[in-house]
C-alpha cells in the first residue's frame, strides 16, 4: 500500500463506531479513491491492531468495541501523596496501545483534568508499568516528558531511584470528597481516536474515620469480577497462546466477555493479578506474558498447531525472506563499504545453503542490480557516514539470525522437537532486527539520535543469539543426520 492508502485505511480503523464487513470496508476506501482489491482488504483487516473479527465473519474495531465501556483501577499511597493518578498500564487494552500514556486527556463532570508531575520511587514505577512488560516498562517509564533529560543508553538502562512521571491531578477530589489509598478511579473512554477518558473517582466511607471499610456488595461484585476474569483470561490462554503482546491477551479476553467485565463495579487486572493463585506474569523468550504461574511459555500449543505440523506462519514470522527494507540496507551498506562486486553481496544476502536454480539467480541478481541503480544514484556517503556503522552491526546480526531462521524452516524436525524458550527467542529476535532495520531504512535521523540505545539493544540481541543458537543447531544437525540415514 501506498502511504497515503495507509493513513485512509487507518482514519477508517480508527474511526469506524459500528461492526462492518469486508464489503463495506473495501466500498468505503473505494468511495475515498482508494480501490483495493479484496485480497488486499482482507490482509490489511487480518494484520491490523486495531480490528476484531467476530465469527459471523463481520469486523468491528476497537475504537467501537472499548468505547464507552467501564475499566477501574485503585490508588496507591505514592498517587495519593503526589494527588495525581499515574495512567501507566492500567488503561490497558481499552485505549490506542501507540499513544503515550502521558499523553492521555482526563475529563470528570465535563471538565478537563490538569496534568500534574509527581516524584515516585522507582519499584513504585515500574510496577504501574509492568503490563508493558519487563522488557518494555523501563522504556515507557523514560519515554515521559517529565524525563526528558534521561538518557537511558547513558545509565545503562537503569532507572534513578526516583523518577518524575507525568499524570493527571485529583487533589481536588483527595481535598474534597477526602479520596485515598484504595478508593478506585472508575474510568470510560469517550473518544479512542483522541485518548479522551471520562473518569469517576469512588470513595468508599470509612467507619467513623477509624479507617475500617465498609464490606458491601460492590466488594463481592469485585471478588466475583476476578473469577469472571480468570476464566475469561484462562480461555484465551488456551485458544491464542501467548498473542503477539501481553496487551492483545487482555484485548481479546475483555472483548471475549466484555459486558460481563465492562461492569461499573470491575476490578482491575493490577488487583487480579495481585490476587491470583494460577495466572502470573512470566517470561516468553525474552518478553512477558500473562501465563499460568511458574510454567514456562511454550513456542507451540493448541491455539497453533495442534496436528504439530511445521508451518511457518503459525510461529510469528519465523520464516526466511528478504523485504524490500533488507535489500535496501544491504545495498546501503555496500555504498557505505565502497565494495564493487555485487555477486559477493549477493552471497552474503542468502544463508550459504539456500537453495536458488540457476534462472532464478539470474532474477535475483537483476532485481538487485536495478534496485543498486537506483540507491546508487541518489546516495550520499557523507549524509550516510553517521548511521552506516549501526546499519553494519544490524545487518551483521541480521545475517545470522535470518540463516538460522532458514535452518529451521528448512530442517524436517518439527517445531516442537526444537527446544521451546529457544525458538521463542529466535522468532523474537528475527522480528526485533527486522524492526530495527526497517526503522532505519525510513527515518536514518532517528536513529542517529538513538545511536547509543540501539548499539546497546544490538549487543543485546547479539547476546540473546549466542545464547540459544547451539541448541537450536543441534537439534537441526541431529535431524539432518537423521535424514541421511533412512535415504
Amino acid at each position: 500500500m501506498q502511504v497515503s492508502e495507509n493513513f485512509a485505511v487507518d482514519d477508517f480503523l480508527r474511526s469506524c463506531d459500528k461492526p462492518f464487513t469486508l464489503k463495506d470496508f473495501t466500498r468505503r476506501m473505494r468511495e475515498n479513491g482508494f480501490n483495493l482489491n479484496q485480497d488486499e482488504s482482507d490482509a490489511y483487516l487480518a494484520e491490523s491492531p486495531y480490528v476484531f473479527q467476530f465469527e459471523s465473519g463481520e469486523f468491528i474495531t476497537r475504537a467501537a468495541a472499548f468505547t464507552g465501556k467501564y475499566f477501574s483501577f485503585t490508588l496507591t499511597a505514592e498517587e495519593i501523596k503526589n494527588k495525581m493518578f499515574v495512567p501507566g498500564h492500567r488503561l490497558m487494552p481499552f485505549v490506542d496501545e501507540m499513544q503515550n500514556p502521558a499523553a492521555f486527556t482526563f475529563i470528570c463532570d465535563g471538565k478537563k483534568l490538569d496534568s500534574r508531575v509527581g516524584e515516585f520511587r522507582k519499584e513504585t514505577a515500574l510496577d504501574l508499568y509492568r503490563l508493558f512488560g519487563e522488557e518494555y516498562e523501563v522504556q515507557y517509564i523514560a519515554s515521559d516528558p517529565a524525563l526528558s533529560n534521561l538518557d537511558l543508553a547513558a545509565v545503562d538502562f537503569e532507572l534513578p531511584s526516583r523518577v518524575k512521571i507525568t499524570g493527571c491531578d485529583i487533589s481536588d477530589f483527595i481535598d474534597g470528597i477526602g479520596l485515598t489509598v484504595g478508593d478506585r478511579i472508575l474510568c470510560r473512554v469517550i473518544n479512542w481516536d483522541k485518548g479522551v477518558i471520562e473518569i469517576e473517582p469512588i470513595h468508599k466511607e470509612r467507619e467513623n474515620n477509624s479507617g475500617t471499610v465498609q464490606i458491601e456488595e460492590s466488594d463481592r461484585e469485585r471478588i466475583l469480577w476476578c473469577e469472571k476474569f480468570e476464566k475469561s483470561l484462562i480461555k484465551i490462554i488456551e485458544t491464542e497462546g501467548p498473542c503477539s503482546t501481553i496487551e492483545e491477551q487482555l484485548a481479546f479476553t475483555f472483548f471475549d466477555n466484555i459486558e460481563i467485565l465492562c461492569t461499573r463495579n470491575c476490578d482491575s487486572v493490577e488487583n487480579f493479578l495481585a490476587r491470583s493463585k494460577k495466572i502470573g506474569l512470566e517470561l516468553f523468550g525474552v518478553e512477558t506474558r500473562l501465563w499460568y504461574k511458574n510454567q514456562i511459555v511454550p513456542a507451540v500449543g493448541s491455539w497453533n498447531g495442534s496436528e504439530m505440523e511445521k508451518d511457518p506462519c503459525e510461529l510469528q514470522n519465523l520464516t526466511f525472506k528478504i523485504p524490500e527494507y533488507i535489500l535496501d540496507s544491504y545495498l546501503k551498506d555496500f555504498e557505505y563499504s565502497k565494495e564493487k562486486d555485487l555477486t559477493v553481496l549477493m552471497k552474503r544476502m542468502f544463508p550459504a545453503n539456500f537453495a536458488l536454480t540457476g534462472e532464478e539467480k539470474k532474477y535475483v541478481f537483476l532485481h538487485i542490480a536495478e534496485r543498486y541503480a537506483i540507491i546508487k544514484k541518489d546516495y550520499n556517503y557523507f549524509a550516510d557516514y553517521p548511521v552506516g556503522a549501526i546499519r553494519k552491526q544490524a545487518l551483521s546480526l541480521y545475517s545470522r539470525v535470518s540463516a538460522l531462521v532458514y535452518d529451521v524452516e528448512s530442517s524436517s524436525a518439527q517445531f516442537n522437537q526444537f527446544p521451546q524458550q529457544e525458538l521463542v527467542i529466535l522468532s523474537q529476535l528475527f522480528t526485533h532486527i527486522n524492526r530495527i532495520l526497517e526503522s532505519m531504512n525510513s527515518n536514518p535521523d532517528a536513529a542517529v539520535e538513538d545511536e547509543a540505545t540501539l548499539e546497546l539493544s544490538i549487543e543485546g540481541m547479539e547476546c540473546n543469539y549466542e545464547d540459544i543458537v547451539d541448541a537450536i543447531r543441534y537439534v537441526v544437525e541431529k535431524q539432518r543426520r537423521s535424514d541421511f540415514t533412512v535415504v
